[in-house]
């Protein structure tokens, strides 16, 4: 891994955020239509810290994920990213004006790693990469060009450079996301379930760099079926059933002695 090259720079964002949380999730609520999806979440997130999310499909944790970075509005709470109201809506009306500015900021701010890789496919790998800084930020083509060949080393695909995603293999393309996602430079990094996607023999690859990022101090917040990354790499781990946060415990504490017979019955059939 080159320490000396693009996780320095990344890192200087790390340490913009003053205080100890980089990211609140206040009282949300999030419906489609009838359906209550989220249920008065209530979450903080450190600077530099890894929150692993669990639990069954259809508990709330991709959509959780979603009204973060505004992919979609929550129903009712507030998110705040860096001392920053980036939403705050009650019962589907807005209580703070939302601008395509604003958006745009919390874009670069918040970067996300979806189930799908999402990359255009008329786009060479380093195109998809540096796609993100030359339209929002407007960055200089020549210097994002540089800092996106400095991701890919990052992800161990210089070799890949100029090849189009249909000549990679699903861990190559998820790879090429997660540096896509970081040519923005983001304080926080989502992941939404990155290797379900994935042949099991493939899973490793994106993990591992995954890992690298952790290692490094980036803050991330994980929704992942990846037990074991989960107990290796987090600091915390959530359990989320029907929309509600069930446990928010350290790895060890809900793999070995959960509190709730409903993570006790979710870990038991998938360990």
């Amino acid at each position: 891994m080159n320490r000396g090259g693009p996780m320095n720079e990344l890192k200087s964002n790390y340490n913009k955020a003053s205080g100890e949380n980089f990211m609140e999730l206040i009282n949300i609520k999030k419906n489609f239509g009838d359906l209550q999806v989220l249920k008065d979440i209530n979450l903080n997130v450190a600077k530099g810290e890894v929150v692993c999310i669990i639990g069954a499909s259809g508990s709330g944790k991709s959509t959780l994920l979603r009204c973060i970075n505004h992919l979609e509005r929550v129903t009712s709470g507030m998110v705040v990213i860096q001392g920053d109201i980036a939403d705050h809506r009650e019962n589907d009306k807005n209580l703070i004006k939302i601008t395509h500015q604003d958006i745009n900021k919390l874009c670069s701010e918040v970067g996300m790693v979806f189930q799908r890789f999402n990359l255009f496919p008329h786009k060479t790998v380093i195109e998809n990469v540096i796609e993100g800084p030359l339209v929002v930020k407007k960055a200089n083509k020549l210097e994002i060009t540089k800092f996106g060949e400095e991701l890919l080393e990052l992800v161990g695909l210089t070799d890949k450079r100029d090849e189009y995603p249909s000549r990679l293999s699903g861990g190559q393309q998820q790879r090429v996301a997660i540096a896509r996602a970081l040519a923005m430079k983001p304080d926080i990094m989502l992941f939404d379930e990155p290797t379900s996607a994935l042949d099991p023999e493939l899973v490793g690859e994106v993990l591992e760099v995954m890992k690298k990022l952790a290692d490094d101090g980036m803050t991330m917040l994980v929704v992942t079926h990846e037990m074991g990354f989960a107990k290796e790499v987090a600091n915390r781990v959530i359990f989320m059933d029907d929309g509600y946060v069930i446990e928010d415990t350290t790895p060890a504490e809900i793999f070995t002695n959960p509190k709730m017979d409903r993570t006790k019955e979710f870990l038991n059939k998938i360990l």
